[in-house]
C-alpha cells in the first residue's frame, strides 16, 4: 500500500489545480490542470488494472511515459526564453527512444525503461537550464512566489532522485520496500512542490 501513498499527493495538487484555476488560466501554467486530472486518473487506472489482472500494468505506464515528458517538454518550450531550440531537438532525441523501444518491445510486456531514462535526463538539463536563466534575471529575489519556480524545483528533485533508480534498476529489488519508499517520497516532494507553486497564487485570487 505505500508504493500507491503518493495517490494522496497527486490529488492534492489536482485540488489546489481546480482551487486556484482563475488565477493561473491565462499563464504558461493553465494545461496543468488537465495534465494533473490526466496523472490521477492514470495512477487509478494503473492501480484498477494491476488489481484486477493481477499483472504488472506496463502499458498503463508506458502510455502514460508518452504523454507525460511530451507534456513537460511544451511546458518548458514555453517558459524558457533562450534555450527554446534546446527543448525541441531533447524532445526529438526522447522521441526515437520511444520509437526505438517501441518497434522492439511490446507496451503490454515491457516497461520502457530507456525513454524514462532518456526522459529523466533531458528534464534534468531543462530544470537546469531554467535555473541558470533565473539566476541571470531579478527574478530569483522572488522565488519564493514563483509557480514556475517551484514545478521546476519539484521536477528536478524527482528526477534527480529517481535516475539512479532507474540506471541501477538491474541491482534493485523492484518489490522491495527500499524501491517503495523511495519513490512514495519522490513522488511527494514533486506532487508537494506543484502543491505549493498553487499556493503561490493565494494573494492574486
Amino acid at each position: 500500500m505505500l508504493f500507491y501513498l503518493f495517490l494522496v499527493f497527486q490529488i492534492a495538487a489536482l485540488a489546489a489545480a481546480i482551487w486556484y484555476w482563475d488565477a493561473y488560466k491565462n499563464t504558461t501554467q493553465r494545461h496543468f490542470l488537465w495534465f494533473l486530472i490526466y496523472v490521477v486518473c492514470n495512477e487509478v487506472i494503473g492501480i484498477a488494472y494491476q488489481l484486477i489482472s493481477d499483472h504488472y500494468n506496463d502499458i498503463v505506464h508506458n502510455i502514460f511515459i508518452l504523454v507525460c515528458f511530451p507534456f513537460y517538454f511544451s511546458w518548458f518550450y514555453k517558459i524558457l526564453q533562450k534555450r527554446k531550440w534546446l527543448t525541441q531537438v531533447l524532445f526529438v532525441v526522447f522521441i526515437i527512444v520511444f520509437l526505438y523501444d517501441l518497434f522492439d518491445k511490446s507496451p503490454f510486456d515491457y516497461l520502457y525503461l530507456n525513454p524514462i531514462i532518456t526522459g529523466a535526463f533531458c528534464i534534468l538539463v531543462l530544470t537546469i537550464s531554467y535555473f541558470v536563466e533565473l539566476l541571470n534575471t531579478d527574478s530569483i529575489t522572488t522565488f519564493a512566489t514563483s509557480q514556475k519556480f517551484w514545478i521546476v524545483t519539484g521536477l528536478f528533485c524527482f528526477y534527480i532522485g529517481l535516475l539512479p533508480l532507474l540506471i541501477f534498476h538491474s541491482n534493485l529489488d523492484y518489490g522491495g520496500h527500499f524501491y517503495s519508499i523511495v519513490i512514495t517520497v519522490l513522488n511527494a516532494v514533486l506532487y508537494g512542490c506543484i502543491f505549493k507553486s498553487f499556493l503561490c497564487l493565494k494573494k492574486k485570487r
